[in-house]
């Protein structure tokens, strides 16, 4: 594994999983909707779950892809946990962008 396969994959594990974290603290356990830049960040849990399973899914399997040799037991395991993580964090992106409120904009009301 190269140098900078090793620092992208640290990058991407720890933004991703520091983003979670930051949506917990500030949303006091998802009960209050965070400000971070801000923006409002409505559903923090869910989108709390979606950085962590990004996070872990391509930070910690691209780190861990050399591990195993190729084609053996563990490479497939891993492959397919990374998958299930990725999976999971594209239906959480999915849900969080159908369930937040859009402000509708009334041309009548002009």
């Amino acid at each position: 594994m190269g140098s900078v396969d090793l620092v992208l994959a640290v990058i991407a594990a720890a933004a991703n999983l520091a983003f979670a974290a930051v949506l917990i603290g500030r949303s006091r356990g998802g009960k209050t909707v965070p400000r971070i830049f801000g923006r409002r960040q409505p559903l923090p849990r869910l989108r709390a779950t979606m950085h962590a399973c990004i996070g872990l899914g391509m930070g910690v399997g691209w780190l861990a892809k050399d591990v195993f040799p190729p084609h053996s037991t563990g490479d497939t395991l891993l492959l397919n946990v990374v998958r299930v993580l990725l999976a999971a964090a594209l239906v959480t992106a999915v849900l969080s962008a159908f369930r937040h409120p859009r402000p509708v904009r009334d041309k009548t009301a002009r």
